[in-house]
């Protein structure tokens, strides 16, 4: 056998090796994904043996934090104030941009006016939101922001857990305070609009299983 013949052999031998260890590692790979998924499968469909019936489950409640943006929070937002405003005759809208603006109408000698209230959001210790106000546009008219604050008040439908205070100007969201029909609850952690991060903590109750 020749140089050349003998370096041939072993280049298909190499070749061979090589092949037979992609497909034992492919084989390997492909045995562990399926007992994996079989794993599963079987702990889920399995049925409950008599000693987990009899056993009383322990509730275990689950907390999270999770990061959203402006974009996020103004569609949420949108969604639950077009349902929730669905029966009142007047209308409003909060969104986040550089600030919190809160949009919509009072009437000033009979005439609906526009106006734009512009908000601070602070965090405050236990989750709830402060929006503390900052600027009152109402185009050329010169009102006072008690005023508009005064007649959102009286006029305006909001929820139970949110607090105006006309005297210092600002609105308390009670986060704590408002839960969703199967139990979640959301407060904030910290709001930074200029960097478009609101990180919050999501609360999530499970119930007991019988």
């Amino acid at each position: 056998m020749t140089t050349r013949q003998a370096h041939q052999a072993t280049q298909k031998t190499t070749t061979k090796r090589t092949i037979n260890y992609w497909k034992y590692s492919f084989i390997v790979l492909l045995a562990v994904v399926i007992g994996t998924v079989g794993f599963v499968g079987y702990n889920v469909t399995a049925p409950k043996t008599e000693t987990i019936k009899t056993e009383k489950i322990i509730k275990v409640d689950s907390t999270f934090e999770i990061q959203m943006h402006k974009k996020q929070i103004n569609s949420l937002v949108a969604y639950y104030l077009q349902n929730y405003l669905e029966d009142s005759k007047i209308k409003y809208q909060l969104t986040l941009d550089q600030q919190a603006i809160l949009s919509g109408q009072f009437k000033f000698l009979g005439f609906p006016v526009e106006f734009n209230l512009f908000f601070e959001p602070y965090v405050l210790e236990n989750g709830d939101v402060q929006l503390r106000a900052k600027q009152l546009a109402v185009g050329q008219l010169k009102v006072p922001m008690s005023f508009v604050f005064n007649y959102i008040k009286r006029q305006y439908k909001f929820p139970k857990w949110v607090i105006l205070d006309a005297h210092k100007s600002r609105t308390t969201l009670r986060l704590n305070e408002f839960k969703l029909e199967n139990g979640m609850q959301v407060t904030a952690k910290h709001i930074d609009l200029k960097n478009d991060k609101i990180d919050l903590n999501v609360y999530i109750p499970l119930k007991n299983k019988k």
